[in-house]
């Protein structure tokens, strides 16, 4: 019922909150951490949330930033689903292994299939339904290659470099690998107002290069069909929509033909419009 699912959720809710101050005073490797991690898997096996399994595993998806309560609303009708995930990215930087969110995801989705790469070498993270691959995110070749082993995606996140130029690279080279009703997710965007990252203040010409600015380029792409003139060559009719959360940007793939209620095939309807 409604209320019982309210009351599950606070619960869940609440001991998220209270796994995530216990982890601010443990390191990783410590005898509580490899607990809270087979704890995670035990509370994958439950259903548990992603704020949960988030802070069982020490993932900062949750509580450094809050992405997860996003990621719940989009991913849960898939949960049961054989999906397939990709992300770029899987932590720890240069100098620790990481892979938190990949253990996170493979706790979420039972029967999922999830994909990492990273720069650095973390291919000791693969076993299991979980394989992860030395490769830039900007290495179209490599990248364009794992893609078609790998997917097509159901879901693609974004969790590399930051770096705007490489945030818009990889989504050109990955987003022809993402299914239809399939999901592109871009983390951290919080640089395209960062000049080291190659994004700036806004009015800037580093803010005209920026991901924030690209992406807004590209929300047009959910108008297609009432264009009166033919479309910039930039624009993409694959894009059902584009929306723009706190550090976030989120692109769901609808390749479903959209018309127009407007009859803009006859020509005094568009002479008449314009």
């Amino acid at each position: 019922s409604a209320p019982c699912a309210s009351w599950r959720s606070s619960v869940a809710g609440r001991l998220g909150r209270l796994v995530l101050n216990l982890r601010r005073n443990i390191g990783p490797g410590t005898p509580l951490d490899r607990h809270l991690q087979r704890a995670g898997r035990l509370a994958g096996w439950l259903g548990a949330g992603l704020d949960l399994l988030a802070a069982l595993y020490g993932t900062d998806k949750f509580g450094e930033h809050e992405y997860t309560p996003v990621y719940e609303s989009l991913l849960r009708e898939a949960r049961r689903r054989p999906v397939r995930l990709l992300e770029v990215g899987v932590g720890g930087f240069e100098d620790k292994l990481g892979g938190e969110s990949l253990r996170m995801w493979a706790s979420y989705f039972r029967r999922g299939r999830i994909t990492g790469i990273d720069i650095y070498d973390k291919t000791a993270l693969s076993g299991g339904r979980v394989q992860v691959f030395q490769c830039s995110q900007v290495d179209a070749p490599k990248l364009s290659a794992l893609a078609r082993e790998f997917g097509p995606f159901d879901f693609v996140i974004d969790d590399g470099s930051h770096v705007n130029a490489h945030q818009i690279e990889t989504f050109v080279i990955l987003w022809p690998h993402v299914k239809d009703g399939g999901i592109y997710i871009v983390e951290d965007v919080q640089t395209s107002y960062w000049p080291l990252y190659g994004g700036g203040p806004l009015g800037t010409p580093g803010y005209a290069q920026s991901c924030m600015q690209w992406f807004k380029n590209l929300a047009d792409s959910v108008n297609l069909p009432e264009f009166l003139e033919p479309a910039p060559g930039k624009l993409d009719p694959g894009i059902g929509s584009i929306a723009f959360h706190h550090n976030l940007i989120v692109l769901h793939k609808d390749l479903a033909e959209r018309y127009s209620n407007a009859t803009l095939d006859r020509e005094e309807t568009r002479r008449r419009l314009l």
